[in-house]
């Protein structure tokens, strides 16, 4: 069997060696399997991209000045993330490999249902103050309940009472640095796919629950973008020829939380359900063989090679049952599991694919949103 020939460049080669921690040029040149000569040509060209830096050369012995050490710049690179697709809106700040710099709890800013305001301006002057007090970022990502265009990047966003809006530019020019927007299940599943080390042929779908109905998809490696946002994604990706809105299942499935409490999220009934609230009990079970029936429907169009639930407390546990049911009375073969991201999935998922962005960004790689299909 022969091997694939090395597509990626030197520069690449070695900046992700360095990612294993910092290194002379000769064991650069060990790990990358290039030569001497090639490593300190890439290390010269990734320090003129700000990403490496020399460490100062130790004092000589009676063998001569030992060789300087190459490293990561990661003091130099900070990324700014929002999470606006959980139940709280949670911040949080992360650096070149996409790793947290806050060590406990991320900054969090409430519910995002008592934040909003019917005013877009508004809205945005709130995401613009919450960047700004994280303090200054080489890149910023808000993790949104919407969808974004591909192209013009322009988002569509009921929470925020967004339609066609060009959030990215606008708050990028008042911040002074770029800024991303990305649906939140998309980000997830970005990450899982990621995270399971999948290939092209393996497509992934993430299910967002929390705060609304979200499916993120990745197919052939790549954030897939076709839906409305919200619950349009499950809608969509079960029906893609279907005419006219995809949101109408949202209102469904949501409709059976707002009996038992108007204008609740699914953490919230399932915690009443948790504690034994019956009206609870009996609406999360209608909501989750809904919602399981649509999902068994989205299997069956995309045959996903896993489809991920969010991790929600006293909720994902009785979906994933529902699920894996549902799939079964159909003999699908789809792998269904809960997603061990963590509680702060959403934000982390940010704050790698941020990292990963500026990566290919001051690599000379990309200009717009990362679909790179390696993992990270």
């Amino acid at each position: 069997m022969t091997t694939p020939p090395e597509t990626r460049s030197a520069r690449e080669r070695v900046f992700d060696a360095l990612k294993q921690g910092s290194a002379t040029r000769p064991e650069l040149a060990q790990r990358t399997g290039l030569s001497v000569v090639s490593v300190i040509a890439a290390t010269d060209e990734l320090i003129e991209t700000g990403l490496v830096a020399l460490d100062d050369t130790p004092p000589p012995t009676g063998r001569g000045r030992p060789a300087a050490k190459v490293r990561l710049r990661l003091d130099a690179h900070t990324i700014t993330t929002i999470d606006l697709g959980t139940p709280e809106v949670i911040a949080g700040r992360y650096n070149l490999l996409g790793q947290r710099l806050f060590t406990d709890a991320p900054r969090a800013h409430g519910s995002p249902f008592t934040l909003y305001d019917q005013s877009p301006e508004k809205n945005v002057d709130r995401l613009y103050q919450w960047l700004a007090d994280q303090g200054p970022a080489q890149l910023s990502v808000i993790s949104v309940l919407g969808a974004v265009h591909p192209r013009t990047r322009r988002i569509h966003s009921y929470p925020l009472n967004l339609k066609d809006h060009p959030l990215e530019h606008e708050l990028s020019q008042r911040l002074g640095w770029p800024v991303l927007v990305e649906n939140d299940a998309n980000l997830s599943a970005w990450q899982m796919w990621h995270t399971l080390k999948l290939s092209k042929d393996d497509p992934l779908v993430f299910l967002n629950f929390s705060a609304g109905i979200g499916l993120g998809m990745v197919l052939g490696g790549q954030i897939y973008y076709g839906s409305t946002g919200a619950a349009g994604e499950v809608s969509y990706a079960a029906d893609p020829e279907k005419r006219g809105r995809h949101d109408i299942l949202a209102r469904k499935l949501l409709k059976h939380l707002h009996s038992v409490l108007p204008h609740s999220n699914t953490s919230q009934v399932a915690a009443l359900a948790a504690e034994g609230n019956k009206a609870a009990l009996r609406a999360l079970k209608r909501f989750n063989q809904d919602l399981a029936n649509h999902l068994t429907a989205v299997a069956a169009v995309l045959d996903p090679t896993v489809m991920v639930l969010q991790d929600l407390p006293h909720a994902a546990g009785p979906l994933l049952e529902e699920v894996r049911r549902a799939l079964t009375d159909l003999d699908l073969p789809t792998k269904v599991i809960i997603s061990p991201l963590g509680p702060y999935g959403g934000l982390d998922s940010a704050g790698a694919y941020g990292a990963a962005w500026l990566e290919r960004v001051r690599l000379g790689l990309a200009e717009g949103p990362v679909t790179r299909p390696e993992p990270l």
